[in-house]
């Protein structure tokens, strides 16, 4: 199943179609997307990247560069990254001489270091883009280094927005060559009916979400579960871990929640050995784990979280995972679980309170999650927003079941999150929702079994033990 479309890839791949023949029928659609389309509000980064970007891929190289100027990790990625397109366009204010420096820089700053595989290829396509803006040649190794990151189909790491802007910097250097003509031939036949394209399907994170959720429901378990926990099993990688797609390399929350998928399974016996080394060698000093495993990331709680979990949970020998607890407990001392890769609230209250106090309900996180609910019964995706999230009425329903605290209220509250549920449910027995899994931070993206699965998550949570307590379950 497939992501919502959002701005974000469906500007980047308009302005990589801009003056291609035989692609201008494509863009097109795009464009027509894009000029109705809601540009991101949760955070004024990404609110005014949307706004440049529909302009930029709407209206051409007429629309001036805006440098929001970001210092943190994530925001100044994307910035040099909008700052290549700005190049790549010709908008007025974007500064190819600067652009090349900071490639370099980042590129040099590197020093042996591990990147990610695609933000190296990314910024190897800036310096190409910059390159091309000052009229000076880009060596043929350079290019065959880009095209040597493509895949078989075509894509660059099986994401769209990357494939978008390799293509747009191929274009430029060299128009011709077997690596452009791929990714354009895969961006076209990737366009979907309503013209636009969809961020990566992450299939290997969807299939253990949904494990997590449905397992022990005998239908599924029946009909889906051994489909599952061969696919999970056979797609870990050589170096141990799981990564979201097929296309990409192992990452530790993947890895930790995939563990909690296979956890209680025959299947956990042909993993644990590598799935061990993997965990072992990818700890930090200080006991911790980061997403990803480059030298530039760090340690996030909900990653954390489903590391410390999926290793005991799947019985990985020899790893302690005290300090790591320990970390995550601090981290949410007064019952507020911010999370690095969900937006809600909730989504923290769900996937780290219970790993941070295993053995006993933590009041601070029950009477947190209760301010949250509104009228409705349902609780938001973004705190004090006015409307209320079936994904994170899921999860915070999830959370107050873990903890088994029955405070005063809480019965009530239960009860009506199970009724927005039930009344936002729709006829195919899905949800929808708005955008709420970064990818890439600060943007977001709405993913529909993801949605299903942490709305689903929430009456199964709730309304289990009573089903085995009756038998019906």
């Amino acid at each position: 199943m497939s992501t919502e479309p959002r701005v974000l890839e469906n500007a980047v791949i308009a302005c990589s179609l801009t003056g291609v023949a035989g692609a201008q029928v494509a863009r097109a659609r795009a464009v027509r997307w894009l000029t109705d389309a809601a540009v991101q509000r949760h955070d004024r980064f990404a609110e005014a990247a949307d706004s440049w970007l529909v302009a930029v891929a709407t209206t051409g190289a007429g629309v001036a560069f805006v440098d929001l100027g970001a210092s943190d990790g994530p925001r100044a990625r994307r910035a040099l990254f909008l700052h290549a397109l700005a190049c790549a366009t010709g908008c007025a204010g974007a500064d190819a001489r600067r652009l090349l420096d900071q490639a370099g820089q980042a590129l040099a700053a590197e020093q042996g270091q591990r990147f990610k595989p695609w933000q190296r290829t990314m910024l190897l396509a800036f310096q190409a883009i910059a390159r091309s803006a000052l009229g000076l040649p880009v060596p043929a190794a350079a290019i065959e280094e880009l095209a040597g990151a493509q895949s078989r189909d075509g894509s660059f790491y099986g994401m769209p927005l990357v494939t978008g802007m390799l293509h747009l910097a191929l274009s430029r250097v060299a128009p011709g060559h077997r690596a452009t003509l791929g990714a354009r031939e895969k961006l076209l036949a990737g366009q979907h009916p309503d013209g636009t394209w969809r961020f990566m399907v992450s299939e290997t994170w969807d299939t253990g979400l949904m494990v997590r959720v449905l397992r022990g429901h005998p239908h599924f378990d029946r009909a889906a579960l051994p489909g599952a926990l061969a696919f999970l099993t056979q797609d870990q990688n050589d170096d141990g871990g799981w990564g979201c797609a097929a296309a990409l390399d192992s990452d530790n929350d993947t890895t930790g929640n995939t563990l909690l998928a296979l956890a209680g399974t025959p299947w956990a016996d042909h993993v644990r050995t590598a799935a061990t080394g993997y965990a072992r060698r990818h700890q930090r000093h200080d006991g911790l784990w980061t997403t990803w495993l480059s030298h530039d990331d760090t340690p996030a709680p909900d990653v954390v979280a489903h590391m410390v979990a999926g290793i005991d949970a799947a019985a990985l020998p020899g790893i302690d995972t005290n300090r790591a607890r320990r970390w995550l407990a601090n981290h949410g001392a007064s019952g507020h679980w911010a999370s690095d890769w969900y937006i809600p609230p909730a989504y923290g209250a769900a996937e780290i309170s219970a790993t941070a106090h295993p053995h006993a309900p933590h009041p601070a996180t029950v009477d947190a999650l209760l301010a949250q609910q509104r009228p409705d019964g349902g609780w938001p995706r973004i705190d004090g927003e006015p409307y209320s999230s079936p994904a994170a009425t899921g999860l915070a329903l999830t959370a107050l079941a873990t903890h088994r605290s029955r405070p005063p209220g809480s019965a009530r509250a239960v009860d009506k999150g199970l009724g927005f549920l039930v009344d936002t449910q729709t006829d195919d027995g899905t949800w929808t929702d708005r955008p709420l899994m970064y990818g890439p931070r600060p943007f977001l993206t709405a993913t529909r079994p993801q949605i299903h699965a942490l709305a689903a998550r929430g009456l199964r949570a709730v309304l289990a033990p009573t089903a085995k307590e009756s038998g019906a379950c």
